[in-house]
């Protein structure tokens, strides 16, 4: 939430910019006639955007985790670069717009202004595209509003600022956004490296896992969100309310102006400090509203024989339901504890949306015995909040709860304790 907002801000004010600059530029060099190149360059680049978006959600027709993965990283080299660029340039990008629109002026004329213009807006637009696609995989109102909401502030702050109404140093404009990109930038990070674990092409351990984990998890995400609402404030408090002028002034003039000075900044801290405490209400109340997820008691079951027998019918209420070995009947050096004695498998079932039941360990490979919860109809892995479909439970692979064989014998289903106890030591 809000990183939409900050991407596009960001992006469409370092747009204006550069358009405000070479239209700035034209018109001081008195080449009026070509403004309508810049025009036309706009048109092609906000075009050319929205066929890259196109074609990238060509390519991503079929979602995995494998892409998913690689959007993340590719957005996050592409913001970091981008990061970079403006660190460097941030203080001198008149001087470098201006060389620029002089160097196509010496070559091209018309056609040089709308390629320059072109690419440096496309590349503005390509970015917020590598983003979008890395994060959100379909539209939605809320990413739509931000995104137009971000567009609107942006067009606004160009067209103040060039009209120099609104005076904001940029210097810390940049410095503010650029934490605040530093922070997507880590977010996107994070979000590849455990989309990528999920298919091995990253290994990570169950201690990588627990600190990968929470970073993806919903609260976190609602954290990230207090995070950027607080630097959303900083920034609101940078725009000047009112242009007062105190040079060139002096007696009762200049006392008057200073002190409507120090009234606007009173006002902006106190309105900032009230935001910010509205900000961890919102937060606090946010993560106290996620669902905790229903995490059955496990039953205790047989193992009389060496096999355990679960009735279909205890499933029939669609339900996550989980089992341990009965401590009081298990023979002796029952597998389901382990070589050490100390383990206690759980095995989880859960009915498909066929009707059919799901048996699994409450387990998987990633993130160990972390177990799952049930959230309506998925399954939630503790540890790093990987969404499970039922439907795949008995299916090897990323955050998937770790198969376990079974059969189906009239209206029970059969485990041996020698397959449950094939994994039990990661139950100790």
């Amino acid at each position: 939430m809000f990183e939409t907002l900050t991407i596009i801000l960001r992006e469409g004010i370092e747009a204006a910019l550069v358009i405000g600059i070479i239209l700035a530029y034209l018109g001081k060099t008195n080449k009026q006639a070509l403004k309508k190149y810049v025009y036309a360059g706009i048109v092609a680049a906000v075009a050319g955007s929205i066929l890259t978006a196109i074609a990238i959600q060509m390519l991503l027709a079929e979602w995995s985790e494998f892409m998913e993965g690689l959007m993340f990283f590719i957005a996050a080299f592409f913001l970091g670069t981008m990061l970079i660029w403006m660190h460097h340039t941030s203080k001198h990008i008149r001087q470098d717009v201006e060389q620029g629109v002089e160097s196509a002026l010496d070559k091209w004329q018309a056609l040089g202004v709308l390629a320059l213009t072109f690419f440096m807006i496309y590349r503005e637009g390509a970015e917020i595209v590598l983003f979008l696609s890395a994060t959100a995989k379909e539209a939605n109102i809320i990413s739509v509003l931000e995104g137009a909401a971000g567009l609107g502030l942006a067009v606004i702050f160009g067209y103040l600022f060039i009209r120099g109404s609104l005076r904001m140093n940029l210097g810390r404009f940049f410095k503010i956004t650029g934490v605040m990109l530093a922070i997507i930038i880590f977010q996107l990070i994070v979000g590849g490296i455990h989309e990528w674990s999920e298919v091995g092409i990253i290994t990570l351990d169950q201690t990588g896992m627990a600190i990968i984990g929470p970073l993806v998890k919903e609260p976190a995400s609602i954290v990230f969100t207090g995070v950027m609402l607080c630097f959303l404030v900083l920034l609101f408090t940078m725009v000047p309310w009112k242009q007062i002028k105190t040079e060139g002034i002096g007696g009762i003039e200049k006392r008057i102006a200073l002190g409507a000075v120090r009234k606007e900044r009173n006002r902006k801290i106190t309105i900032g400090i009230v935001a910010v405490f509205l900000i961890l209400a919102f937060v606090s109340s946010q993560i106290s509203a996620l669902p905790q997820g229903m995490d059955p008691k496990p039953e205790k079951v047989s193992t009389a024989e060496g096999i355990i027998k679960i009735p279909v019918a205890s499933m029939a209420d669609g339900n996550l339901h989980k089992y341990i070995c009965d401590m009081q009947n298990h023979s002796a050096n029952c597998p389901m504890h382990g070589s050490s004695g100390s383990a206690n498998v759980r095995i989880l079932s859960i009915t498909k949306s066929d009707g059919s039941a799901a048996v699994a360990y409450d387990a998987c490979n990633l993130c160990g015995a972390a177990g799952y919860v049930q959230e309506g109809n998925e399954l939630i892995c503790k540890r790093c909040g990987a969404p499970i479909n039922p439907d795949t439970v008995g299916e090897a692979g990323g955050c998937n709860p770790i198969p376990l064989q079974y059969t189906l014998e009239g209206n029970e289903i059969v485990i041996k304790t020698d397959d449950a106890g094939e994994k039990a030591d990661l139950f100790k």
